[in-house]
């Protein structure tokens, strides 16, 4: 009997008690559409992420802090926990100051000048572009309109790279020390400014906080005057709107930005920490930068930069290093998933033993005359293996399409509060081929070996004892 004998026959027989091969067969899809639904919620999630360090160019991009940072605590929060003393200071410390920030873009400049490193982002650029990370709360008005910001100050250099040469409407600042600043689009329409358009040149103000040096002196003086508030002074700064960031591009981190020049930065007073956490984290960093982030032209030269500053005793992290931390997450949350979905679906394949092992009831007769004309052991195991691979594979395919209409629709429901709450939609649910494939492969390999026990029972049934069967 060939393969497509086998495949005819097995329908033919599958068709005989068509309630019960459906019913079956539904139980299946809606196991293999478990299992699809969640492991695609787990792909999507890791595509996001993964698309917005390529969007943005993370891969290419090293950090570098005032501490050595420790890339396994992402993993395991109970290593966050260490034995501190009074007078032990963070390992490796470093301040990160101009002096050092100088020093390590003239080590860049020399790199690039000797062609050890390429042009950051073409004849735009004539080498990797080096900034100190600044990111403060602030308050931002517009019109009549308030809400609470995080401003965060990069270069103009900045503009030939990727999630920031995409600006469609205005157009990122040119000079460090412009009064222009570059907001996002999400942020506007949380403000109520639905038209883009209309924003390019509207005056904004920003206002920040920062220490009060009059009130810290009479607090000093006067220690119950601290009851009537902190000893803090706001200050407030008029800017241009020059560029809205898409809400279409940066759809993780895009949120409510607002960018400013960074030599302009350097004229706002303000607080720089950025939460309670920070204030007790501060030591001697107090004085310098919280993080200096080099921008190069390739993976390849952010990991010769990463070595170039090891070699002068800072503390470098790509986003290479941190990226591969966050896919042994994906990983374990991928396998979570996983087994979730697998349960629900061999769940469901217990369905195809029972309907096997009731089908060679009621073909005990059937099965004695095959064998008496000739037909082996092989052969009727291999029918009633075929038609348990049958169900799966049928089984398999409606539910990559039931999970992929569910889905959907949980993606579209999902997507009226993440609109309403960033102004943006995302896919939460991602369908690689290889995940269709194998969906579709683990349902039939599944089937198989719940019709491994029918099967055999059925190849073991001696044709005189079915024959004589009533």
């Amino acid at each position: 009997m060939t393969f497509k004998d086998l495949i005819k026959f097995s329908i033919q027989n599958l068709f005989r008690s068509k309630l019960r091969t459906m019913l079956t067969t539904i139980g299946v899809a809606i196991g293999s559409g478990a299992l699809v639904a969640m492991v695609s919620y787990g792909t999507g999630t890791q595509k996001n992420f993964t698309d917005e360090f390529q969007d943005l160019e993370l891969f290419n991009t090293v950090r570098i802090t005032s501490t050595r940072v420790d890339l396994s605590t992402l993993l395991s929060f109970s290593r966050q926990t260490t034995r501190s003393t009074k007078d032990q200071k963070p390992k490796n410390e470093v301040v990160l100051t101009d002096s050092v920030l100088a020093a390590l873009r003239d080590a860049i400049r020399a790199e690039t000048k000797a062609g050890k490193l390429s042009a950051a982002f073409g004849a735009t650029s004539a080498e990797p572009i080096v900034y100190p990370e600044v990111v403060f709360p602030s308050k931002l008005q517009l019109d009549t309109i308030e809400t609470a910001v995080m401003t965060e100050a990069l270069p103009a250099a900045m503009a030939s790279s990727p999630g920031y040469n995409q600006i469609h409407y205005g157009k990122f600042f040119t000079s460090d020390s412009s009064d222009e600043i570059v907001i996002s689009e999400i942020l506007l329409n949380r403000m109520g400014l639905d038209n883009p358009v209309a924003a390019i040149g509207k005056e904004i103000k920003l206002t920040t906080i920062s220490l009060d040096v009059e009130k810290m002196l009479n607090y000093a003086n006067a220690p119950l005057a601290f009851a009537g508030g902190m000893p803090v002074s706001e200050q407030q700064y008029t800017f241009k709107i020059g560029g809205i960031l898409s809400k279409d591009i940066q759809k993780l981190s895009n949120g409510f930005r607002l960018i400013m020049p960074i030599e302009t930065s350097k004229k706002v007073n303000r607080l720089n920490f950025l939460s309670t956490l920070d204030l007790l984290r501060k030591t001697q960093q107090m004085a310098g930068y919280q993080a200096i982030i080099v921008r190069a032209a390739s993976q390849k030269d952010a990991e010769r930069i990463k070595g170039l500053a090891e070699n002068m005793g800072l503390n470098p992290t790509s986003f290479t290093d941190q990226f591969n931390e966050f896919k042994k997450l994906f990983l374990l949350f991928d396998m979570a998933l996983g087994i979730v979905g697998t349960i629900a679906l061999i769940v469901a394949t217990l369905g195809i033993t029972n309907t096997m092992i009731m089908s060679i009831m009621e073909r005990y007769r059937e099965i004695g005359i095959m064998k008496a004309l000739g037909a082996s052991d092989d052969d009727v195991r291999k029918i009633f293996f075929v038609e348990s691979a049958v169900i799966g594979f049928v089984g398999g395919v409606v539910g990559i399409v039931l999970g992929w209409l569910t889905t959907r629709g949980i993606n579209a429901v999902a997507n009226i509060f993440v609109e309403q709450q960033s102004g943006t939609s995302l896919d939460f649910f991602y369908f690689p081929l290889w995940l269709v494939g194998a969906s579709v492969f683990f349902s039939v390999v599944i089937s198989l070996l719940a019709g491994l026990y029918p099967a055999n029972r059925a190849a073991k049934i001696e044709p005189v004892e079915a024959l004589r069967y009533q």
